[in-house]
């Protein structure tokens, strides 16, 4: 764990006990923002990139998603969760953490409940792109590749209008590509694109390879859409 995080725990509402890592921010009335990795990784993901978000000051929360790193126990429920194949398309699964993250963070005394801005990475990003959609309280969010059509089954039945995204992805990258568009098609202003040339790395792998021109421009768009 990184210096200064404090751990805590987000209880969702079907009493999971998610894990995580949170800095409170450095003054009142400052951005929060939420960090939601990949299927198959865990919070610690985030580590190299943490100390960005805080230099500007933001309270910052990255957690562990159910059946991933610690977050893997449940009120009633003697055996450890494991992540399962068909909660990644379950809008009772994930997007439950979700809400719990989010709300743990509109809760911390530095927080403005206006000012939750997310980021996520791989399933992540389609978790960004659902709440946006449905309204589970992000103001603001920057996807890191796309699944629009797992972010659909996520957000659940029911119209489905995100805004204040900023998807990047990489050009060749062909599902991150098609979701582009079909991203095009229904978000609401403000959202925007970014595509890098040449390469088809997508997730964290693609925060990686463009780090650290892709932390300035996410940090950009939070501060600019909240």
């Amino acid at each position: 764990m990184l210096p200064d995080a404090r751990p805590v725990t987000c209880l969702t509402e079907d009493s999971v006990h998610l894990r995580g890592s949170y800095w409170e921010a450095r003054d009142e009335n400052a951005i929060s923002l939420l960090l939601i990795h990949d299927a198959g990784e865990d919070r610690n993901v985030w580590d190299p990139f943490v100390p960005l978000f805080r230099s500007r000051g933001w309270g910052v929360l990255a957690v562990d998603l159910r059946g991933h790193g610690e977050s893997v126990r449940q009120d009633m429920r003697p055996d450890l969760l494991k992540p399962n194949a068909e909660d990644l398309i379950s809008p009772h699964q994930y997007p439950t953490d979700m809400r719990a993250a989010l709300a743990f963070m509109a809760r911390q005394p530095k927080a403005v409940p206006a000012k939750l801005a997310t980021l996520g990475v791989g399933l992540g990003a389609d978790l960004v792109y659902a709440s946006s959609g449905r309204g589970w309280g992000n103001a603001s969010g920057v996807c890191i590749g796309l699944d629009d059509q797992r972010g659909r089954l996520l957000a659940g039945p029911g119209a489905f209008a995100p805004r204040s995204i900023y998807l990047v992805y990489g050009a060749d990258d062909a599902r991150s590509a098609a979701s582009a568009s079909a991203f095009a098609a229904v978000a609401q202003y403000p959202a925007e694109t970014f595509a890098y040339p040449s390469t088809s790395s997508t997730g964290i792998t693609l925060y990686h390879e463009r780090s650290p021109e892709i932390v300035a421009r996410s940090i950009a768009w939070i501060e600019r859409t909240i």
